[in-house]
């Protein structure tokens, strides 16, 4: 690209960053390559199985298998850049220019939904069943994901920028990453309130495993007729449930309050109320949306504590070549902090298929039924 005679523009080229002229080492080369690959595998297992298994057609499962089609785009952008620097690809610059700017804020963007979701899941349970469906979910992703699409665009499709200069423009990314920045603090935020409201659920549930244990036997005896039946007298079986309480005191009184703390703790017990506290008419949250809530804490916030870093970074070299600021200790530390935020692609559905027990029941079910077809078809071959 020629230098710019005009000095305005000579100002606003300090804000271009050249893709064409990054360089990376063969190890930085081939640890990206390896990122590419075994993210995209693991992430579009997720998408297959979701999309595949009945068991997992739920708005929770659904925003996994969303989060992994955007880590796909992600990965995509990154195997572009590789292009780029690499092989000095031009066909693949223009795509990737536009691409920057855009995938991580969709793959930030289902996050936040995804935690706005669980955190509907506790604290709105009957709301959240009776109104969030499926098709919902999809509408919704598919909308939000348009209007950001277009927004964090607009620059390219006015006008402003071109995405035939072969750079990236930091002013725009500034905007771009604050935009980051601020859902990626309202997620932390959110997900802190599961952690709140989850606790607060469990602490609920804890009393009510509390309860003096009770043995159930079903035992089959014969049933005598009554003496006042008519007819002939034959012995019908049937079965009897024994109710085994622990021991207490021998005493009269203790007897007594036994007798009634047993007749109670059966009526309790039998009532459903004790032995199983989610049905209680009085508690309005799922055992399943309380775990799935909790897993998506534990499994997504560290992705936005990696998210701070990154951001910050790329805002603060904005406001230091705007400052006229020293800006060598970033640009040297960057290459490290963008590989170790890499690694956010392979961590997402890693920790999805181990947390989640729906998913690997899935994916075992459709192990066993490839292995009966592959059966099947052999004797035949």
């Amino acid at each position: 690209m020629g230098k710019p005679t005009n000095p305005l523009n000579a100002t606003l080229n300090v804000y271009e960053f050249p893709l064409m002229m990054q360089t990376i080492t063969a190890t930085q080369e081939i640890y990206r390559t390896c990122i590419v690959a075994v993210g995209l595998f693991l992430n579009c297992v997720v998408i297959l199985v979701v999309t595949s298994s009945q068991q997992l057609r739920y708005p929770r499962h659904i925003f996994w298998a969303a989060i992994s089609l955007f880590e796909c785009l992600f990965l995509v952008q990154c195997a572009l850049e590789l292009a780029v620097i690499v092989n000095q690809d031009r066909l693949a610059c223009p795509v990737f220019v536009l691409m920057c700017s855009a995938d991580y804020s969709l793959l930030l963007l289902c996050l936040l939904l995804a935690a706005f979701d669980r955190y509907l899941s506790i604290v709105r349970y009957e709301w959240y069943k009776k109104n969030v469906t499926v098709r919902n979910v999809i509408i919704l992703i598919s909308i939000t994901s348009a209007l950001t699409l277009v927004i964090v665009t607009i620059p390219f499709w006015t006008g402003y920028l071109s995405i035939y200069t072969y750079t990236l423009n930091l002013t725009h990314l500034h905007c771009v990453l604050a935009w980051d920045l601020f859902l990626g603090t309202v997620c932390v935020v959110l997900h802190f309130k599961i952690f709140v409201e989850t606790k607060t659920v469990i602490r609920q549930y804890l009393p009510c495993y509390r309860h003096t244990p009770i043995t159930v036997r079903f035992v089959t005896s014969p049933v005598r007729p009554s003496i006042a039946s008519s007819g002939p007298r034959r012995e019908a079986s049937g079965e009897r449930v024994l109710f085994t309480f622990p021991d207490m005191p021998s005493s009269v009184d203790g007897n007594a309050s036994h007798l009634h703390s047993a007749d109670a703790q059966l009526g309790l017990s039998i009532d459903g109320h004790g032995c199983f506290p989610w049905m209680h008419s009085g508690s309005k949250v799922s055992r399943l949306e309380v775990q799935a809530a909790l897993n998506m804490s534990v499994n997504v916030l560290p992705f936005w504590l990696c998210t701070f870093p990154v951001s910050c970074y790329a805002i603060g070299l904005y406001w230091c070549i705007r400052l006229e600021g020293d800006c060598s200790i970033i640009l040297r530390s960057w290459p490290y902090m963008w590989e170790f935020f890499l690694l956010h692609s392979i961590y997402n559905p890693v920790m999805y298929m181990l947390s989640s027990s729906e998913f690997q029941r899935a994916i075992l079910h459709i192990i066993r039924k490839l292995i009966n077809k592959c059966q099947l078809q052999a004797p035949g071959n």
